[in-house]
């Protein structure tokens, strides 16, 4: 009887143990960090009770190092928060964020200032050729409000976050007005105006920042560009879109 015990008990825990890694997400991703972020010292664990990786940072740029990732659907970013009374390293939870594709692209940047806030806002974007194709653009919106756009001689609206990707393709090596402003009640204010080219062969990331001081209304953008042309998975890919 004792025996039988065992054996159901074991085996409980063995399909519990499998729905449990059934239930895992498996993605691997490079990280790249917004502006002047204290970019040593952060870690992540890569998979269920694994050691702690601690990642590491270009300036302005993506991660050399792809990270594999096998866990929950939320993954956690850590720092180090001392030792335990039996030596044991703890860590302290700064920034986690969702899973949104098996191959991403993890931005870190500050958070706003609020004791309910991580240290880090995260925004994980699909890296594939369909989640940014070739002679694309999409907007990262890291301010809490929507934008109104006017870009390609279009209006939109710009959420927080990332946005849809948008063809650039009939309109390369052209002066392409920007313009941005913000709505309150019903008046308009412009905080942003410019003019870009785009290339032939490349994809962009634009981030759109807050003011670098309170009661300033200017916003910051960065355009992040990167040449595809030469990737042969980039020239093959098929990307559907309503422009």
């Amino acid at each position: 009887m004792i025996r039988l015990f065992v054996f159901f008990s074991l085996l409980g825990c063995l399909t519990a143990y499998a729905q449990n890694g059934e239930n895992l997400v498996k993605a691997e991703f490079r990280v790249f960090p917004v502006l002047n972020i204290e970019k040593t010292g952060i870690f992540y664990r890569p998979a269920p009770n694994a050691a702690m990786i601690e990642l590491v940072f270009r300036n302005r740029a993506r991660s050399i190092d792809t990270y594999q990732y096998k866990g929950e659907q939320a993954i956690r970013f850590y720092r180090e928060d001392g030792l335990d009374d039996e030596g044991l390293m703890q860590y302290r939870l700064v920034g986690q964020v969702e899973v949104a594709a098996s191959e991403m692209l993890i931005f870190f940047a500050e958070a706003r200032k609020s004791g309910k806030n991580f240290e880090f806002t995260l925004l994980a974007l699909d890296d594939s050729p369909k989640g940014l194709p070739i002679n694309h653009v999409t907007f990262l919106n890291f301010t809490p409000i929507p934008l109104n756009c006017r870009f390609m001689d279009r209006d939109m609206v710009l959420t927080p976050g990332e946005n849809k990707p948008i063809s650039v393709e009939k309109r390369l090596n052209e002066d392409i007005f920007i313009g941005l402003a913000v709505t309150n009640n019903d008046s308009h204010r412009v905080v942003l105006k410019s003019r870009w080219q785009f290339h032939r062969g490349n994809r962009h990331h634009i981030l759109l920042l807050p003011p670098s001081r309170e009661g300033s209304f200017r916003m910051r953008s960065y355009r992040i560009t990167e040449f595809v042309g030469d990737f042969q998975r980039f020239n093959t890919a098929v990307f559907e879109e309503g422009s």
